[in-house]
C-alpha cells in the first residue's frame, strides 16, 4: 500500500487545494496581523499619552519608530513566504492524496487500472485507501 515515488508538484491547482491553502494561510496571517496592529497602536498610543511635550515625542519616539518600521518591513515578507510554504505543504499533504485517490478510482472505473490504490507513508487518507482497496479486492 506504500509507494515510494515522490510527487514533484506541490501545487496541483485543484479547487480543494486552493481552498485549503487559502484557509491555512488566512488562519495564520489574519490573527497575527490583528495582534501586531493592536500591539503597535497600543505601544505608541501609550507612549504619546505618557509624554507631555509634542517635540519630546518626536525627538524620542521617532528614531525608535523608524527602527521598528524597518524591522517590520523586513520581517513581514519573510514571515509571509514562510507561512505560505507551510500552508502549501499542509495542503499538499491533504489535497495530493485526495487527488490521487480520485484519479486512481477513475482509472479503475474506466478499466485502465487494476489492483490496489497506493498511498505514501506521510500522506493522509490511509484508512480510506485501505477500505477502497478492500472493496476493489471483493470484486
Amino acid at each position: 500500500m506504500i509507494k515510494n515515488d515522490l510527487r514533484k508538484k506541490k501545487y496541483l491547482g485543484t479547487t480543494f487545494q486552493k481552498k485549503l491553502l487559502f484557509l491555512v494561510f488566512a488562519a495564520a496571517v489574519i490573527p497575527a496581523t490583528v495582534i501586531a496592529l493592536c500591539l503597535y497602536y497600543m505601544i505608541f498610543n501609550m507612549l504619546s499619552i505618557q509624554m507631555f511635550f509634542p517635540e519630546a515625542i518626536a525627538y524620542n519616539v521617532m528614531p525608535v519608530l523608524n527602527k521598528i518600521n524597518m524591522v517590520i518591513a523586513i520581517a513581514i515578507p519573510i514571515v509571509l513566504v514562510v507561512l505560505w510554504l507551510i500552508a502549501l505543504e499542509l495542503s499538499h499533504r491533504v489535497a495530493g492524496p485526495l487527488y490521487r485517490l480520485e484519479k486512481e478510482l477513475g482509472e479503475i472505473v474506466a478499466g485502465t487500472k487494476q489492483g490496489p490504490i497506493m498511498v505514501r507513508r506521510k500522506d493522509e487518507f490511509h484508512s480510506l485507501a485501505a477500505k477502497i482497496n478492500k472493496l476493489i479486492l471483493k470484486r
